[in-house]
């Protein structure tokens, strides 16, 4: 698989634990990652309203005043709510195979942008373009942050927005349906 599709099979991993802020790191073949649940997946675990509920609403609203980020403290010394997760070669290809197997075989058109394996998905094939190798990838909130090396050794940092990334990846899709149809001799289901 290339880095594309084992990113995207990552993100889709993580999206189905609810995983929303994380840092993702190549392990020997595999990816080792440690991630923070979506606040309303841990919410809807445990419904009731208490002296830690409030806590949290206090220590949220502080953040938002002080621009402090707690999932960077959370991760820097994980406790019990965050996940150690493993993708070793073996889990990636199970998962994609259960991803496939999920897929609409009839569905048509551009893949939601928004879903985190595609997201990730967006990374890998930039990755992959410019002949590289991942070194870690780390997302709060609305930003996404990755490092990689090339294969003259320079290391690279780019941090993006996700809605600009998802534009970016909207863009090259549209291109490559484009030369889809233009290959088949069919118009473009874009009006290009």
């Amino acid at each position: 698989m290339t880095i594309g599709q084992e990113l995207r099979t990552v993100g889709q991993g993580l999206e189905s634990l609810d995983v929303e802020d994380f840092d993702l790191r190549c392990e020997g073949d595999g990816y080792f990652a440690l991630g923070i649940r979506n606040d309303q997946a841990r919410s809807s675990e445990v419904p009731r309203f208490d002296k830690v509920v409030a806590g949290k609403i206090i220590q949220s609203l502080w953040q938002n005043l002080t621009g402090e980020n707690s999932s960077d403290r959370k991760l820097s010394d994980p406790g019990a709510d965050v996940l150690r997760i493993l993708f070793t070669p073996e889990g990636l290809l199970q998962l994609e195979a259960a991803g496939i197997t999920k897929r609409n075989p009839h569905a048509q058109g551009i893949p939601d942008s928004r879903k985190l394996g595609q997201i990730l998905r967006i990374v890998g094939e930039g990755i992959d373009a410019k002949s590289g190798r991942l070194i870690r990838i780390r997302r709060r909130r609305q930003r996404i942050s990755f490092e990689y090396a090339t294969h003259a050794e320079a290391h690279a940092i780019e941090e993006w927005k996700l809605s600009e990334l998802a534009e970016l990846w909207l863009d090259a899709s549209k291109q490559r349906h484009e030369r889809a149809n233009i290959a088949e001799g069919s118009p473009s289901l874009f009006g290009m």
